[in-house]
């Protein structure tokens, strides 16, 4: 065997320094990839930090929604309320002088915390009269709400033509 040549022990010594710094430049990477990882992770944990920090400085007036609403909505009777909720949105519309142009009542929405019952509507009359329409409607003891309304001016100009869904909340008789 023979011995190396100053110029091959040069070479060598180099090819080992570049193999040394590409393993280095690898683990340099690594570390990098690995920090950007644990930062974004951090900043993660930070927000959610954040945010139930918030949640627990609302508890006391979040707890008194909530007891509001175990007071007042009501477990879904024994017979469909969906039939008692039209009549009485015709009742107001009536009372109110708004003419009932369709109805319609969708099926019932269970969610994780109430069920949904509604009737989708589509009336006319004037601003004033689904002011006074609004105001009846709207029972937050009975779980009555308006959860969509659409206004439009109708063909004869003082007139409008609205659509409407409003709904009724209960409790679940199975929570």
């Amino acid at each position: 065997m023979r011995t190396l040549t100053l110029h091959e022990k040069k070479l060598t010594l180099l090819l080992l320094a570049a193999l040394a710094a590409g393993v280095h430049l690898l683990g340099i990477k690594f570390a990098l990839g690995w920090d950007r990882e644990n930062r974004r992770r951090l900043a993660g944990v930070k927000e959610e930090l954040e945010e139930a920090r918030f949640w627990i400085s609302q508890q006391e007036e979040w707890r008194s929604r909530a007891e509001w609403l175990e007071k007042n909505f009501r477990p879904v009777p024994a017979e469909n309320p969906a039939p008692a909720l039209q009549k009485m949105l015709q009742g107001a519309a009536s009372s109110a002088g708004l003419k009932v142009e369709e109805q319609r009542p969708p099926a019932p929405k269970p969610g994780a915390r109430f069920v949904l019952y509604a009737n989708k509507m589509k009336l006319s009359g004037s601003l004033e009269q689904f002011l006074k329409w609004l105001v009846a409607v709207y029972q937050p003891e009975k779980g009555i709400a308006v959860t969509s309304l659409s206004l439009k001016i109708g063909p004869e100009p003082p007139k409008m033509v609205g659509e409407a869904e409003v709904s009724q909340f209960f409790r679940p008789n199975n929570p």
